[in-house]
């Protein structure tokens, strides 16, 4: 099967004036949504949003998942997986190029004439029907550390793996579409380690916190839960970055997602999309592959 990802760009220049790009291929002398091929070992949102800047050169700011589409290529399936983004305010010309020759910015009912598919059409509507003026929280558990066994000093200094190393390189990819404004991590080295590569790349600043430690979390478990609660007052996205089974323990209590830590690996994140404490959708984000 061929893996395949995209979204829908929209953008509202003022209020409820809606407009959706559509793009025009001129290997197929169609019009659909920016998408393109999932490379191996590239998570399905990171492939979209590199399709997306370049077959358009813009930057969007990547919301909920809308679902996906399954169609026939010669003797394969291809599966298309969209998300929602929203194009942010300043962005330059289009520039053509081999793949998309021309671009346009229509309201919602012309989209549904522009474009040539009836799938395209069916994600349009599934599109419609979601709240897109939301924020997304990103719970991430850190990533894979060096054994407990194998680290005879204090715990929370305990640094990650080789692998977590490359898993915490990896995760910049991964994260980036989330258009992420604040990043709050516990402060165990290999928490802090595992966004520190993010940080650096979206050039913020990470708030570091011991609210968000297994040490606090074994006093009281309230803490962290109320700590994440005020976070999602903040406008913006905002990333987390913590521990299991603090993560989970969160999720359930902000979202009420009920998901054993037994199953959250090293770097495995969560994204809640909300609006202030009422919970819109819940996505997982799996870690990256090493």
């Amino acid at each position: 099967m061929i893996r395949a990802a995209g979204a829908i760009i929209w953008r509202e220049n003022a209020p409820f004036e809606l407009e959706i790009l559509v793009i025009h291929r001129p290997k197929y002398d169609d019009w659909s949504f920016p998408k393109g091929i999932v490379e191996d070992g590239e998570a399905a949102v990171a492939a979209a949003y590199r399709e997306v800047k370049e077959e358009t050169g813009i930057d969007a700011i990547f919301g909920q998942y809308l679902g996906s589409t399954s169609y026939r290529v010669e003797d394969n399936k291809k599966k298309v997986k969209y998300w929602m983004a929203q194009a942010k305010s300043d962005q330059g010309a289009f520039v053509p190029n081999s793949e998309v020759d021309k671009i346009e910015w229509v309201d919602s009912k012309t989209a549904r004439h522009f474009l040539t598919h009836d799938e395209d059409r069916d994600m349009l509507d599934d599109f419609l029907a979601k709240e897109r003026y939301v924020s997304a929280l990103v719970l991430l558990r850190h990533a894979k550390a060096i054994k407990r066994s194998e680290w005879s000093d204090y715990d929370l200094d305990r640094p990650l793996s080789a692998d977590g190393i490359e898993q915490s390189q990896k995760l910049i990819a991964q994260l980036e579409p989330f258009g992420i404004s604040g990043i709050f991590s516990s402060d165990a080295t290999r928490c802090f380690s595992t966004i520190e590569p993010f940080s650096l790349a979206a050039d913020l600043r990470v708030t570091v916190t011991q609210d968000l430690n297994e040490e606090e979390f074994e006093k009281s478990a309230k803490t962290s839960v109320e700590y994440v609660r005020q976070l999602m007052k903040f406008e913006g996205n905002q990333l987390v970055a913590g521990h299991n089974p603090i993560i989970p323990h969160v999720l359930s209590k902000v979202a009420g997602v009920d998901y054993s830590a037994d199953d959250l690996s090293p770097a495995d994140a969560w994204i809640v999309h909300h609006r202030g404490d009422k919970i819109v959708a819940v996505e997982f984000l799996a870690r990256p592959m090493i």
